[in-house]
């Protein structure tokens, strides 16, 4: 036995963890006349094919950090975006304006991060990424706004929301996403945030160099009958 609110987070970080619904639409979005190329190039490690020269830039953190695990995990951030950029569909009453800007902010990311990548441009790509991550929780903050009723928490949501419209999602700085991350995770309940304990982690997770080995990880569902918790585990 376990209690029920460890339980539903361990729920929502593992199903978040195993991220492959996530990549495999953010590969079909981002070049759909090449998935199955993109999805090996950005698969493949240096181990796997040591001579390729595909998503290796010029940077001199490319031994730190390699452009491919920037660019699976940019992909896969602006997915994310794009899926609570839904939700506040499903949620908001009538035609909402940043709905419509948001959307075409997206499409305009997602045309500047496919020129970043063509261009194996390591720089611009991290400047990128800011601006997704700030989107996202620019984002998350529009959809706690949706039905938070306690007004001290509604102030800092319309803050948090006015302060993201006037910089026009163009965030050169992960001070200012570290900033709103901070204010989210402190003044909101794990279950207002939607299980996910911390958002820039629930983030991070895409960036891993192993992201070929997190795909194939087993997942797990987890059944509640009576007080009873079942793990189950899903092949």
């Amino acid at each position: 036995m376990r209690d029920i609110n460890s339980v539903k987070k361990a729920s929502a970080a593992t199903t978040r963890v195993t991220s492959r619904p996530n990549f495999n639409r953010a590969v079909e979005a981002f070049w759909p006349h090449q998935v199955t190329h993109m999805k090996a190039v950005l698969l493949d490690t240096p181990s796997d094919n040591p001579s390729s020269t595909d998503m290796k830039s010029s940077s001199r953190f490319e031994a730190i950090f390699s452009f491919r695990c920037l660019v699976t995990g940019a992909i896969c951030v602006w997915q994310e975006c794009w899926n609570v950029l839904q939700a506040c569909k499903r949620k908001t009453a009538g035609r909402q304006a940043y709905i419509d800007q948001t959307a075409e902010t997206l499409d305009k990311l997602k045309t500047y991060l496919i020129r970043c990548v063509e261009h194996c441009q390591y720089k611009q790509l991290v400047k990128c990424i800011a601006s997704l991550e700030y989107t996202y929780l620019y984002l998350q903050a529009m959809r706690l706004s949706t039905f938070m009723r306690i007004q001290r928490l509604l102030d800092l949501l319309n803050t948090i929301c006015t302060e993201a419209r006037s910089i026009n999602f163009w965030c050169t700085s992960f001070g200012q996403v570290e900033f709103i991350n901070k204010q989210l995770v402190s003044n909101f309940r794990l279950h207002q945030r939607d299980n996910i304990e911390d958002f820039l982690v629930h983030l991070e997770s895409y960036f891993q160099p192993k992201m070929k080995e997190m795909l194939e990880e087993k997942t797990w569902l987890i059944c509640h009958q009576g007080i009873t918790l079942h793990y189950i585990t899903v092949i």
